[in-house]
C-alpha cells in the first residue's frame, strides 16, 4: 500500500507572480490627473539647482536650530 507524498500540503502547486508596484485603488483616479504614476522617493540630484539648494539651506538651518537648542541646553 502506497501513501501520496503530503511533505508540502500548504505549498502551492504553482509560483504566483508577484507584482511590486503597490497600487491604492483609491489613489488611481488621482494618479491618472496627475499623470506622474506611482509616488516615488524624493532624489535631490535630479531637482533643479535652486530647488535643491533651497532644500539643502533648509536641512541645514534645522540641524543648526536643533544643535543650538542641544548646546544651550547642555550649558545652562
Amino acid at each position: 500500500m502506497s501513501y501520496p507524498n503530503n511533505t508540502h500540503e500548504t505549498q502551492p502547486e504553482t509560483e504566483r507572480a508577484v507584482d511590486e508596484t503597490y497600487r491604492d485603488i483609491n489613489m488611481d483616479g488621482i494618479q491618472r490627473v496627475e499623470g506622474g504614476g506611482p509616488i516615488r522617493k524624493v532624489n535631490m540630484s535630479e531637482m533643479p539647482k535652486p530647488l535643491r539648494y533651497f532644500g539643502y539651506t533648509l536641512a541645514a538651518i534645522l540641524l543648526l536650530g536643533i544643535l543650538i537648542l542641544l548646546l544651550s541646553d547642555w550649558l545652562s
